[in-house]
């Protein structure tokens, strides 16, 4: 063979051998896609935290993952209603919700006890609470409960007419949602639903006499012109929870599942603090706004939350008794 041949022979050979063992560039990472909803508009304080969250989610994955995960924000009630959210993401019609226990309760009735709660969300963790309440989801809804991550703040009764005792709310015709409809029958009241939105009106025309929120949101809803007074103390946490559908969390990549819950447990953190802040603030404002500070004696206070306290248990121990026991058990401090 001449030289040439030999050369040319020995080039084919290195082309060839080198198309078996030179590296073949990597199949792109798949992207998973999450879409999410809020139980709340997103102008609202607890859903503009909420996509705060999102955001970060999503920076964290693009650092560490480039390309793997996507985060979108569907939007709140105008999509799927409120108390239609956490079905929808049992179902997958939707992947992630933001919501509240008491929106739930159709599925899950004895969510409802964690407004009992004398602990933070990172102690329930610690404690067995979480994992209680993930087996919970898990079992009923096919849901995986990502984390419980507000509120820190309590729901409070406002008014148009004073009351100093507690047997004065008799007659009243007050705002409810279901987890405070027990507790308003209880002291005589009588509870009424409606959105919301819908509070300025009926105050403003005399249909409801007052209503049950957490301070922060009164605002968002344009009801400090109609709302006289307020009633201490403050009873029920209104806890709000980061809910993934059971599937779409199982077919995520064990990574993108511990970046998620990382970002939630910090969440909490995050919610809990600028909570607190935003309610000190606001019954400040509420002060210089003319709004009366109802201050009720020890004996009617101790009175009115005990009251609140056994009717909540009470009507979810009907639905639920096994599991609102124990959930009463793990939240509360010895």
């Amino acid at each position: 063979m001449s030289k040439k041949n030999l050369l040319c022979t020995i080039v084919v050979l290195v082309f060839c051998i080198g198309t078996f063992i030179l590296p073949v560039s990597p199949v792109s990472a798949k992207t998973y896609t999450i879409s999410a909803l809020t139980a709340w508009p997103k102008s609202t304080f607890e859903s503009q935290q909420f996509l705060k969250f999102l955001e970060n989610v999503q920076q964290a994955a693009d650092q560490k993952y480039p390309g793997e995960l996507k985060v979108k924000y569907k939007g709140a009630g105008e999509v799927i209603r409120n108390k239609e959210q956490a079905e929808a993401c049992r179902t997958g019609l939707i992947d992630m919700v933001y919501t509240a226990g008491s929106y739930y309760t159709s599925i899950i009735p004895e969510i409802d006890t964690m407004s009992l709660t004398t602990m933070r969300p990172w102690e329930e963790r610690k404690t067995g609470v979480f994992d209680y309440l993930e087996s919970l989801h898990e079992k009923k809804a096919n849901i995986h409960m990502l984390g419980r991550v507000g509120t820190g703040v309590l729901f409070y009764l406002f008014l148009s007419k004073p009351i100093a005792k507690v047997s004065d709310l008799e007659g009243r015709k007050i705002r409810c949602s279901p987890t405070t409809i027990p507790f308003m029958k209880a002291v005589g009241a009588v509870p009424i639903g409606m959105p919301p939105p819908d509070i300025y009106t009926a105050m403003e025309r005399g249909v409801v006499d007052g209503y049950i929120l957490p301070p922060g949101t009164i605002r968002d809803f344009g009801l400090v012109p109609v709302s006289k007074f307020i009633v201490f103390p403050g009873f029920y946490e209104p806890c709000q929870f980061v809910l993934i559908n059971l599937d779409v969390w199982n077919r995520l990549p064990r990574h993108l599942q511990n970046l998620l819950t990382s970002q939630t447990e910090k969440l909490a953190h995050f919610n809990i603090k600028n909570e607190q802040k935003q309610l000190a603030s606001e019954l400040t404002k509420f002060k210089k706004e003319g709004m009366t500070f109802i201050k009720l004696s020890s004996g009617e206070a101790a009175k009115f939350k005990k009251m609140a306290d056994d009717a909540l248990y009470n009507a979810i121990a009907k639905k639920a008794p096994v599991e609102a026991k124990k959930i009463r058990e793990l939240i509360t401090k010895h």
